[in-house]
């Protein structure tokens, strides 16, 4: 089987992250747009450099790995940083995930597309339309850690291995 899946807040844990960040500098939320850019510009990188994995995201992750091929399908790009997809790349390898590919600047019809071009039998993210965008392909979908009727809901890596398994 093929398995696509989604980097932020799929594997890893970067709204966790990004709110450590605004911590330290005292933000709740952003102003307006233009703070929000600026925030990231700054920080963007260094978030990346901090990212924790989801718990078990490793170890799902190596046992699927062992009959199945993974791919990661993200939106990130260097909209904010020109480090971001490399230093995505070294995340990945740093912690040994075996990631056959990463697919970088897939947006919602992009991932859905991405999923098509890749033949991809499953694909999990934590973003109800991406995971519309995809089923409406005819592809099956994990929604992570959020309720959607409609989709197969996950809310940890332990729950994306027993359903991989079943």
């Amino acid at each position: 089987m093929r398995i696509a899946i989604d980097f932020d807040d799929t594997i890893v844990d970067t709204t966790k992250k990004v709110r450590e960040y605004l911590n330290r500098y005292n933000l709740e939320e952003f102003e307006d747009i233009e703070e929000k850019t600026k925030f990231y510009i700054k920080h963007i990188d260094d978030i990346t450099k901090d990212l924790e994995l989801k718990p078990y995201a490793k170890e799902v992750l190596n046992e699927l790995s062992k009959n199945n091929e993974l791919y990661i399908i993200t939106a990130r790009s260097d909209y904010y940083s020109k480090n971001v997809k490399p230093l995505t790349k070294e995340f990945i390898k740093n912690n040994n995930l075996p990631i056959k590919d990463i697919y970088f600047d897939c947006f919602e019809e992009g991932k859905a597309i991405m999923c098509d071009k890749l033949n991809i039998d499953l694909f999990i993210d934590d973003y109800i339309n991406n995971c519309l965008e995809v089923k409406n392909r005819g592809i099956k979908v994990l929604l992570f850690n959020s309720e959607y009727e409609g989709l197969d809901n996950v809310n940890s890596w332990l729950d994306v291995l027993k359903y991989v398994k079943e």
